[in-house]
């Protein structure tokens, strides 16, 4: 699916504030990843492609429901991924590249019907030349699916007893993020938009003619 792989040695200074929180706190905090995957209109079938995996925490659960389609999660992080890889390991839909998903449209050479990337969008640095990018990796009628952190304070947002999150000067409200899609392209069209509590919310877009 890749025509090629590169490494780019800046993409942390492309995603600001984005390092991938304490495995811990973060499985408590999404205890139910396969239920919110659903309510933002993922279903069986579907091949997905999961921006910043991670651990796999959504990927996984992903390949759950697109059952026999394939799930790839891309990261930059080997020791990351090579866990989520391991906790994956029994899904054989599930696969991992080591890989810098800013460049994935140059070096994709297959399209999917579902796009998705959990609490990074905030971190771009262009967000606008992203989300054309992303549009070049989706189906006809594919999907693109973002979750959010709230705007609200980040000493507001406690998990586990600490203020978790990015600063509260980088987050996105509903209708900031809606904008910044819709100034990027009209292709994109908002299907779905859920509060995802306690903290979150995530909106799914059609790729439309």
């Amino acid at each position: 699916m890749l025509a090629t792989q590169i490494s780019n040695p800046t993409i942390e200074q492309r995603l600001t504030g984005t390092s991938m929180p304490d495995r811990d706190w973060w499985e408590t905090l999404w205890s139910q990843p396969k239920r919110t995957l659903q309510a933002l209109g993922l279903k069986k079938g579907m091949s997905v492609l999961d921006l910043g995996c991670g651990y796999g925490h959504f990927t996984i659960p992903a390949a759950q429901i697109a059952k026999s389609s394939p799930v790839i999660g891309i990261d930059v992080d080997v020791p990351i991924l090579a866990e989520a890889k391991k906790s994956g390991a029994r899904f054989a839909n599930c696969l991992w590249m080591n890989q810098d998903f800013l460049a994935l449209p140059d070096l994709m050479v297959s399209k999917f019907d579902y796009v998705m990337m959990h609490s990074t969008f905030y971190g771009l640095s262009d967000r606008i030349e992203f989300v054309r990018s992303v549009v070049k990796l989706l189906n006809p009628g594919g999907y693109f699916s973002a979750i959010n952190w709230l705007l609200l304070p980040r000493e507001n947002t406690i998990w586990m007893g600490k203020p978790r999150g990015p600063k509260t000067e980088m987050r996105l409200s509903v209708d900031r993020f809606l904008q910044i899609v819709g100034l990027a392209t009209p292709q994109l069209v908002p299907v779905q938009q859920v509060i995802l509590p306690p903290y979150h919310y995530g909106v799914t877009f059609q790729l439309r003619p």
